[in-house]
């Protein structure tokens, strides 16, 4: 896995945007490494990774790339090629109380766990409110 690592952290510098990484910078991005890369760039590295993959070698990647939290690009990607089914209701509670910014919250959701059956059920045992607005975009309207 650390041969694939390195590949992927060459991809995030190669497409490396220092203009965008200033910028979130300077608007108080928490992230110690931040390479820039727009989300566009992010799915085709993920569709990429998916194409060459096994399921099990993509969720250990994904996990491998969820710990590797000072780098903004690894915490984004990792939704991007974490099979759905290899996602439980504690796993995803774990990852949510491990967000770092609304970002992170807000691609989680949407691009991994905005179709599941406990997502009500997820957003009633958070409390953060950043993770709580993501979710709450994807539940029905309260009567």
């Amino acid at each position: 896995m650390t041969d694939l690592m390195r590949e992927i952290k060459h991809e995030f510098m190669v497409f490396r945007n220092g203009i965008v990484a200033d910028t979130l910078r300077k608007a108080g991005d928490s992230h110690k490494i931040i390479f820039g890369l727009q989300l566009p760039v992010l799915k085709q590295i993920a569709i990429g990774l998916k194409n060459r993959l096994t399921v099990t070698d993509l969720t250990e990647l994904a996990h491998t790339l969820w710990a590797d939290s000072a780098v903004r690009e690894s915490r984004l990607l990792t939704p991007l090629i974490l099979p759905p089914d290899s996602v439980d209701l504690n796993t995803a509670t774990k990852m949510c109380h491990d967000i770092q910014t609304p970002e992170e919250a807000d691609i989680l959701i949407f691009a991994l766990l905005r179709h599941t059956p406990w997502l009500q059920q997820l957003h009633d045992t958070l409390t953060d409110p950043k993770i709580q607005r993501a979710i709450q975009r994807f539940l029905p309207p309260a009567e």
